[in-house]
């Protein structure tokens, strides 16, 4: 059986967008008013928890051999059962499986900072740390997406996660496994989640260009 051939990255550069963190903390432009010292406030926090973020991934490319209503095969028969990610995957040739981690530091702070009742600290850490694991796949798939342009293929634009849809959590452990995730310091518990808390494991798939 063909072994995957897995990339790993042991650090990669995330710039999550401010925007979308305050979006997180339930920011609305236009309703939510924040004074000079909340802007202040958030921008040291953030600052703060970007240098507790460590970002690692690891992706792997697989063929699609079969494609059904309910679930797509991907190559050596590893299953996904997902009428929705069949779906998704329907124009794709191949299948990119892929998994961000920003370490367990920052979680540990956020649960430090509830615990010492500094609610507004530990909810900035919380949204910055689940925007930096979104930053690192969107980080990964512009790096694939230059590789397989080049061979005038394309990488979907949105990806897809177990627990999405009707793509079933246990599908976490199976990814996992062929990704060896452990290698960037990633567990998984029985009931299927990861740990460190933000870690993430998408899908893409892999496209003809028609540009």
């Amino acid at each position: 059986m063909k072994e995957p051939d897995v990339k790993y990255f042991e650090h990669i550069p995330v710039a999550p967008d401010r925007n979308l963190i305050l979006t997180r903390l339930g920011y609305r432009k236009g309703t939510t008013a924040l004074s000079e010292k909340d802007n202040i406030f958030i921008e040291a926090a953030v600052k703060r928890a970007l240098l507790l973020c460590n970002a690692k991934g690891a992706f792997c490319r697989s063929s699609i051999n079969e494609r059904s209503a309910g679930r797509v095969v991907l190559e050596n028969g590893i299953e996904l059962l997902s009428e929705k990610l069949s779906l998704f995957l329907q124009q794709s040739s191949e299948a990119v499986l892929m998994s961000s981690t920003v370490g367990r530091e920052i979680s540990d702070k956020v649960a430090e900072a509830m615990k010492n009742g500094d609610a507004a600290l530990g909810l900035i850490f919380d949204a910055v740390a689940s925007q930096s694991a979104d930053a690192a796949l969107d980080w990964m798939m512009k790096f694939i997406d230059k590789i397989i342009k080049t061979k005038g293929k394309v990488l979907t634009k949105r990806r897809f996660s177990p627990g999405y849809g009707d793509l079933d959590l246990f599908h976490q452990k199976v990814i996992y496994d062929i990704l060896d995730l452990k290698r960037i310091g990633i567990s998984v518990t029985e009931k299927f989640m990861l740990e460190p808390e933000k870690s993430v494991i998408a899908i893409a798939g892999i496209e003809v260009s028609h540009e």
